[in-house]
């Protein structure tokens, strides 16, 4: 009996798993009061295993970054999201006059992608105002009304797949 109790203190632990997420979730609440405190109590941090929050506590301004990011509630709808991205940075300001989002799409070329949400701006009323092409990227800009869009869709080769990333700002002028 004296081995099987020993055995227990050499990774034989039931209790591992359930420890390590304790540690973790200890950390990423340490990590969040540090931030905090650093902020001078004005950011809100939320830090999980997809990546970090920060909202203006004063202005309710949000960002977030990392793969999984989240989009926060009130986050314009006019935006397209592509089924299979990964969200890797997005904010919102106060207003929500002003947005940005970046994602990453695995397996598309920015020639595919540019098409696919230039048909989904078109699809919702926004016209094409200028684009440049190039070898390495696509810029398009779209308005509709007082609301302009700009689209930047690069893409390359990483580990032999094909990745692409996409940047979408969108302002709104309205007042």
């Amino acid at each position: 009996s004296l081995v099987a109790l020993s055995l227990l203190g050499i990774g034989c632990n039931p209790f591992a798993g359930a420890q390590k997420k304790l540690e973790d979730k200890i950390g990423q609440s340490v990590s969040e009061k540090i931030l905090e405190g650093a902020s001078g109590g004005k950011g809100a941090f939320d830090i999980t295993d997809e990546g970090i929050t920060i909202k203006d506590k004063e202005t309710g301004e949000s960002m977030g970054f990392g793969a999984g990011a989240k989009i926060p509630s009130g986050f314009p709808s006019d935006i397209p999201r592509y089924d299979g991205s990964v969200t890797s940075i997005v904010s919102l300001s106060q207003d929500a006059k002003t947005a940005m989002l970046g994602v990453t799409v695995e397996g598309k070329t920015m020639i595919e992608l540019s098409e696919w949400y230039d048909e989904k701006l078109k699809a919702s009323g926004y016209e094409r105002t200028s684009e440049l092409n190039t070898s390495e990227l696509v810029m398009s800009e779209y308005k509709k009304g007082k609301v302009t869009i700009n689209l930047v869709v690069s893409s390359g080769e990483t580990d032999g797949k094909t990745v692409a990333q996409v940047q979408i700002t969108r302002v709104d002028e309205a007042e």
